[in-house]
Formats: structure tokens, sequence, C-alpha cells
């Protein structure tokens, strides 16, 4: 009998699917995003979380465990954006109402129906034979996530002016880590709906994460296109203020970060561009205790840092991309694997003068002035992660103590076997 009501269930799911569905057709996307800076954290802890991983500080149960809940969280903040007042018109409070009075009458009608007209009687001779259906093929009627995704992905074959379902079918395919398919579903929204900030935002995060993490080229015009339609975005400043960093130009990065922090709300996001600020003074060679948009926060003082300079063998340059990851982090000599610090570029940046210091902890305990002596090495990594692989080049490991005044200087010349 649980069966069976079990399947009655998903079937009336199914119908108010295809109910509500036309009237949901009519939202705004420009609605769907406010929640975006959660986003944004969530995703950093997903990246320091896979590197604590791959570094083996955490086991891959701990791992999976985590990044499901990150993933779910994430999900969650993206589906529960509240969007903008303005936007809301009668028509759509009308929807809202059908939609409501769908809900509860589907099901009703649904019971009441089969009570009448109905055989209840048959559903314990029919619970047998179901059992025994589900025992002989393995599985229960129910599809996977993966299933109904796809399902999406075909239905989308047939309604390819649906920028609604498009952008549905990009949100899961993000939540699946599937970021090339992301990536098509997010140019096809933008494609149908061209100009939308929260849209080009999107499409500029998948196609940044499918790069590893790289803002630069078409993830980059996104996101100044988004930036320039809508000035105040939250995410559209903090991203950019991102991009501008990676490229180097740190006063950029600083006065897009500076428009930000007035629109934050929680302490916490404050303090974390705070530190983003702070971290970009530092490489600028701007005096960091002077912020018109911020306190001064009198512990950068004391933050320990080293000075890197990092090239590259010529002669390996033919057996690598611009594109390619080039990672500079510093670990303990004697110690968990884990890094204190890590700066990422591209080899097309080559040679570079970076600077790792204590801002770029991961972990409170766990900086560089932690440690009297940390190992200092870069690697460009094919793969675009941190953990090392054959075939990778790095360079030579140098011995180094935070806060000391000469530069580190690394040459990339060894293939890893």
């Amino acid at each position: 009998m649980i069966m069976f009501w079990v399947l009655a269930a998903a079937l009336i799911i199914i119908a108010l699917v295809f109910l509500l569905l036309p009237l949901r057709r009519d939202s705004k996307i420009s609605d769907i995003d406010r929640a975006a800076q959660n986003v944004v954290i969530a995703k950093e802890r997903l990246n320091e979380l896979k590197v604590e991983f791959e570094d083996g500080l955490i086991s891959e149960e701990e791992y999976k465990q985590t990044e499901q809940e990150l993933e779910l969280s994430l999900l969650n903040d993206v589906e529960q954006s509240p969007g903008s007042k303005k936007n809301i018109t009668n028509a759509q409070s009308y929807n809202r109402a059908a939609q409501l009075v769908l809900i509860i009458v589907v099901p009703v009608l649904a019971i009441v129906f089969y009570a009448f007209l109905g055989q209840p009687e048959l559903i314990d001779g029919t619970k047998k034979q179901a059992a025994a259906h589900t025992a002989a093929d393995g599985k229960t009627q129910l599809g996977s996530v993966e299933d109904m995704v796809a399902k999406l992905a075909e239905r989308l074959k047939n309604e390819p002016d649906n920028a609604e379902g498009w952008f549905m079918l990009a949100r899961s395919y993000m939540s699946l880590n599937m970021y090339k398919e992301a990536v098509d579903a997010l140019e096809k929204t933008n494609e149908l709906v061209p100009d939308n900030p929260v849209i080009m935002l999107r499409y500029a995060d998948a196609l940044t994460m499918l790069r590893g993490g790289q803002f630069s080229g078409k993830p980059f015009a996104l996101i100044k296109r988004a930036v320039e339609l809508s000035p105040d975005d939250q995410t559209g400043l903090w991203l950019i203020g991102m991009a501008y960093e990676e490229q180097g130009a740190y006063k950029k990065a600083i006065s897009y970060w500076n428009k930000l922090l007035p629109l934050l709300t929680d302490e916490q996001s404050k303090s974390q561009v705070n530190t983003l600020i702070n971290r970009a003074k530092r490489k600028a060679g701007i005096d960091t205790a002077d912020n018109s948009q911020q306190q001064v926060i009198k512990e950068n003082k004391s933050i320990q840092s080293i000075a890197v300079s990092v090239s590259i063998d010529k002669d390996k340059l033919k057996d690598f991309s611009g594109d390619d990851v080039v990672f500079v982090f510093a670990r303990a000599l004697e110690g968990p694997p884990m890094p204190l610090a890590v700066v990422r570029k591209q080899v097309k940046d080559l040679p570079v003068d970076v600077v790792l210091d204590d801002s770029m902890a991961m972990m409170e305990n766990m900086k560089l002035s932690s440690f009297k002596q940390v190992q200092i090495v870069a690697r460009v990594s094919k793969s675009g992660t941190a953990k090392v692989q054959a075939g990778d080049l790095e360079s030579e490991v140098h011995v180094a103590s935070a806060g000391q005044k000469e530069k580190v200087n690394l040459i990339i010349n060894k293939t890893v076997p």
C-alpha cells in the first residue's frame, strides 16, 4: 500500500509540474538572483575544501559530505533569491494565486475521485506484484537527479526559446559540477535574454569554473558589461575586483571593492572585502594604514609575508600553453601538507613577482607566521588543480622564513615524473 501512495503522490507532483510550468514562464529572469553574495562565499569554500582534500588534510568521506552540504546550501541560495519589488506585476500576482489554488485543489480532487471511482480494494492485491517488479529490475520507478536533468535537456530541444528552462538547466548542471554543459545552457540563455546582468554574471561564473578559476577573456568581458549595466550589483563588483586583481591591476580592483563595501550589510562579508582590499594594496605597494571606505585594520602591521620572483625555463615552454595554471605556494617545512598561502597565475604571466602572506591563510592557526621555516615552490599544472600530477613542471623547493627581507627566486624547470 505504501508503494501505491508513493507512486500516486509522484503522479500528482508530475501533473502539478505540467500545470504550473506555463504559469511560471511569465516570470522575469532578472528576479532570480539576490543571494549572490552567499553563492560566491560558498564557492570559495568549495575550492578551499578541494585543496584540503587533495593535500590529504581531510578524508574522502569528510570531503564528500562537506562538499554535498555546501552544494546544497549554494543551490538553496540560488533558488531563494527574492528579486526586485518593482518587477512584480498584477499578472504575476494572479499567477501566484492560480498556482496556490492548483497546489491545493489537484491533490484533493485526485483523492476524492479515486475514493468514489477507483478500486481501493485492489491495492493490497497489486502490492506483491509491484514489489516483484521492483526486485526484478533492481531499481525504483523514480528517476535520479541526472535522469531528470537529462529529461529537461531533451524537452528543451523542442522548446528552444524557453529562456527560463535553459536557465534552470544551467543551474542544475552547475550543481552537478558539469561546467561545460552549464556554459552551453547559459550561452543559450544569454542569447534569448541579452544584456541581463544576472545571466551574464552566471555565464561568467560558469566559464571561470570551466577554465580552472581564470577570469581572463570572455568571463572578464561578461563581468565588465554586467557592471556597466548594473553598477551597484554586489556580485558584479566583487567579481570584477577579483578579475582586475588577477590581471595585476590592483588599483582598479581596490576602487571596485571600495564601492562594494557600503552596499554590504553583514560583517563577515565586509571583513572579507577589507582583507581583499588590504591584500591588493600591499601587492601594489600602497600604504594600508588609510582607507576612506573602511576602518583601519591594526593587525595588518603584523602580517608576515615572503616576496617571491617566479620564472620558467624557456626550453620547457613548448610543452605548455600560455593559459596553463601556475601555482606559487608556501607549506610548512614540518607539519601538515596543506598550503599556508597560495597565489595563482598563468604561464603567460611569467616572469612575475608575487607576495605570499598571512592574509592568504585558509585557517586562522595555519599562517606563514605560525611556522619558523616554510617551503616555497612554484608549479605549472596542466590539469588546473593544486594536486601534483605526472607531467607537471615545478621549481626547486626553497626554504624561507616569514618576514624575511630577501626575495625568493624560483625557476620552474623540472618535469614531475
